[in-house]
């Protein structure tokens, strides 16, 4: 019986290790550390010539849930408003190479699906096109130490179209 539970075991390692491609999700998530940080900053929304609509915003972004995945905290409040509640975890798909990225906010009750890949800072997220509602684009970008933008964008025919774009200073360490 030892012997069985031995053969098991091993096979089951060969298993794993034959599943293993291209890079693991520890090293993927590793390269949004551009990402990682207390952020403040301002959400310009796209009024489409109306009066501009800019709220403030702040976002927690952190490794968790055992390093499995980066986990964020964001909010805007705009002016006359409560302040929103929105969390997104971002992890990454061995098998399929590919960022995937679960968005859950005040506003409805089912998480969205969005995947995507990476190129230096700029980390770029899709929803699936074969699901009900707008197709949706999410950009992440570090075009410094200091700096983090979110542009979100939707699809309109063959553009897009910018429905806001976040652009967040990191906080000093002296504000927390």
């Amino acid at each position: 019986m030892k012997f069985l539970v031995g053969i098991v075991l091993a096979l089951s390692g060969v298993i794993a290790v034959g599943q293993q491609t291209g890079v693991q999700p520890a090293d993927a998530l590793a390269k949004l550390a551009f990402m990682q940080g207390d952020w403040a900053g301002k959400q310009d929304f796209n009024m489409q010539g109306g009066a501009a609509m800019v709220g403030d915003a702040t976002n927690r972004i952190d490794m968790g849930i055992a390093g499995k995945y980066m986990c964020e905290m964001l909010s805007t409040t705009l002016p006359g408003r409560k302040p929103t509640d929105t969390r997104h975890f971002i992890s990454y798909d061995a098998k399929t190479q590919k960022y995937t990225a679960w968005w859950f906010n005040d506003t409805s009750y089912h998480p969205m699906s969005l995947t995507g890949d990476i190129a230096g800072n700029r980390l770029v997220l899709m929803s699936d096109s074969s699901a009900p509602g707008p197709v949706l684009r999410a950009t992440y970008e570090s075009p410094a130490a200091d700096k983090l933008t979110f542009l979100l964008e939707m699809k309109n025919g063959d553009d897009w179209t910018r429905l806001f774009l976040t652009t967040y200073m990191r906080k000093s360490a002296a504000a927390k």
